[in-house]
């Protein structure tokens, strides 16, 4: 029960407690694990049952029952029943327990945690904070001598969060003594490895309140570099096996990566539990740009970014369940509202700000930070004409400054393993481009055919067809192959692709990222097929329409041969310029793209003849041929593709 409790395997874990119990009724632990298992599937009412028979049962005595019988008041919307449950335990629980002084840290820290969380949705924040504050301390007392360790730290980042929140003067002398016992904990020679590792993702927070002292300290450089070590110690699977890799990068070699580029500015977002940071690196200039993340801060009938991120992530999840017709579809709230949120978070992110210091430049290096990386963020500098390149960090941007295209531009190219019409067309037309293309077609398109493929030296990865995000393990998201098969991100991330200067995921979500290891940084199948060593990862933020996705690759690839006729390959001008047409192309001009397109793959008579076809039910439609209305002018068509990696000179 313990072990599908931890698997999140709830149902199971309640099966497997309710079979101790029938062996054993007076196990208070069963009771305990059951109501937790409760808790979980939200039938809060039997789990506060659970919880008062294992207090029952040990006579009060057992301050994990008090500990979680008021998390199901909390979730059950009970705020101050859950406070009312954490004094009554403390009130209740002996002195001559042997773990008094852990039970009574830990009710304490519940209670400081529920003052927090319920504090941050009143607009009396500055008077409410003083509770958690005061909880969070009481905690502190009872754990500090003897000290009990992990706790202790747990207590801490919450205290110097709430103090950070009130502009109290101890926060640097809280968040002095948390860091001093994280890194002993960490060092010590008798830590084991795996624990190190929990600590320093669970403290994550920790690290990032740093780099928000610096800032207010006004040392920007220190902050901008701590950020880029936390970056790169989250990122190590990415660059070990990169020649020139740093442990992480100082400032001056941070500026390095403009150095060749007077024309671009890096945007570093940094996110801590308090603060969102912009470090703005133009060739001339670096500027810092701070804004709060919480409620508290917000202006009067405006949204926080921490608001405006779980609104975002809640109604995209709800989309992406949607198993109904397109048309519920293509009116589902996340889409129809993707203008205005998007709008709304412009404003949040103080965009027109950052704009304001990027005079005379034309491309844009977006480093964001976890859930940052889940947005569109370019799509917010649309109106300057920029061409944008993301980055994971900086040290991953150098690792790639030497990197040069092959004139061959060889491809290997993989065919949708399921019948779309469009993903039909789209490889052909792509392969079209390339004088030396390697096809793995859609009847011979399983994982065995492909990892074979992989391990030949191409120079474009193409792959047409399907992917699904893992949110739980972001390392088991997966291209779909033939039968379902699955090519997981952790398998490509094993591979050798030093060879592959450009990765196209043609396919859902695979720019999707998640926080597994560390809760700083991103895994994902983009991001996996760079730490592999690809140079460029093109990929896509959410499920995309199966026509739109076709045309824009299709008009990707044509840009990407005329750039490479001319020497000047650069896969994020060719996106910027196929998402302009894209969004900007209309019906007539698109049937008269659907001819041009079906002599180009002529030797492909099907897909030829399909093309015609498409270009007449066009031109058989008098609304759509004499329309000037763009049908993927809207933003759900073209703003979910990204691209990753290098940054052109």
């Amino acid at each position: 029960g313990i072990a599908l409790n931890y698997l999140e395997r709830y149902s199971e874990a309640l099966a497997a407690f309710k079979n101790c119990l029938e062996i054993e009724q007076k196990f208070h632990g069963a009771w305990v694990g059951k109501g937790m298992a409760l808790n979980h599937l939200r039938r809060y009412s039997e789990a506060l049952a659970s919880f008062d028979k294992a207090l029952e049962i040990k006579d009060d005595q057992l301050w994990l029952a008090w500990d979680y019988r008021g998390l199901a008041f909390l979730y059950s919307g009970c705020y101050i029943e859950a406070i009312q449950n954490w004094d009554e335990g403390l009130e209740k629980y002996q002195p001559s327990n042997r773990d008094y002084r852990l039970a009574c840290g830990n009710l304490h820290k519940e209670k400081g945690k529920a003052h927090y969380e319920h504090g941050k949705q009143t607009f009396t924040y500055f008077e409410s904070f003083h509770k958690p504050k005061a909880s969070y301390e009481q905690a502190r007392d009872f754990l500090k001598s003897p000290l009990i360790p992990e706790t202790y730290l747990e207590v801490l980042q919450g205290l110097i969060t709430v103090c950070r929140s009130l502009g109290d003067l101890k926060t640097s002398e809280y968040l002095n003594e948390a860091t001093i016992l994280l890194e002993q904990l960490i060092l010590d020679d008798d830590t084991h490895p795996d624990i190190k590792l929990r600590l320093q993702r669970k403290f994550a927070g920790l690290y990032q309140l740093e780099v928000d002292t610096l800032v207010e300290s006004g040392d920007k450089v220190k902050a901008l570099e701590k950020a880029e070590l936390r970056k790169n110690f989250c990122l190590q699977w990415m660059h070990a096996g990169w020649q020139n890799r740093t442990d992480s990068p100082t400032y001056p070699q941070i500026r390095d990566l403009l150095a060749n580029n007077t024309e671009t500015a890096i945007i570093y977002w940094h996110l801590s539990p308090v603060s969102l940071t912009a470090f703005i690196i133009t060739p001339d200039k670096f500027e810092v740009i701070c804004t709060p993340v919480t409620d508290i801060f917000a202006k009067r009938n405006s949204q926080s970014l921490e608001k405006w991120l779980e609104n975002w992530k809640t109604n995209y999840q709800n989309y992406a369940k949607t198993t109904s017709k397109q048309q519920s579809k293509q009116s589902h709230p996340w889409r129809e509202s993707m203008t205005a949120q998007l709008q709304q978070l412009a404003d949040i992110l103080k965009i027109p700000e950052i704009c304001t210091h990027l005079t005379n430049i034309q491309h844009l290096i977006l480093i964001p930070h976890r859930d940052l990386h889940l947005l569109p963020l370019h799509f917010l500098f649309s109106d300057n004409l920029f061409t944008i390149t993301y980055l994971p960090s900086i040290q991953v941007g150098i690792d790639r400054l030497d990197r040069q295209p092959s004139p061959s531009m060889s491809l290997l190219l993989v065919e949708s393993p399921d019948p779309l019409l469009f993903a039909e067309i789209e490889a052909p037309a792509i392969a079209n481009f390339h004088l030396h293309c390697n096809t793995i077609p859609s009847s011979q398109a399983t994982t065995d055919n492909l990892k074979e493929a992989l391990q030949q030296a191409a120079d474009i990865f193409h792959f047409t067809g399907h992917a699904y995000h893992n949110t739980k393990q972001p390392s088991q998201s997966a291209l779909i192959l033939k039968n379902k098969q699955a090519l997981t991100s952790q398998e490509i991330a094993k591979f050798d692709l030093k060879s592959y200067y450009l990765v196209c995921l043609s396919a859902c979500e695979t720019g999707i990222t998640g926080k597994e290891e560390l809760i700083d940084e991103f895994v994902g199948l983009a991001s996996s097929f760079l730490a592999a060593g690809a140079v460029y990862a093109l990929s896509t933020l959410w499920i995309v329409d199966e026509i739109s996705t076709a045309l824009m690759m299709i008009r990707f690839y044509e840009i990407l041969n005329e750039q490479r006729c001319q020497n000047k390959l650069h896969p994020a001008l060719a996106l910027k310029e196929a998402q302009k047409w894209l969004r900007t192309i209309t019906y007539s001009e698109l049937s008269n793209w659907y001819l041009e397109l079906s002599e180009i793959i002529k030797d492909y008579s099907g897909c030829s003849q399909d093309l015609r076809d498409e270009a007449n039910l066009i031109r058989r439609d008098r609304a759509k041929i004499e329309s000037d209305k763009p049908p993927y002018a809207d933003l759900y068509h073209w703003a979910g593709f990204t691209i990753t990696g290098k940054v052109n000179p």
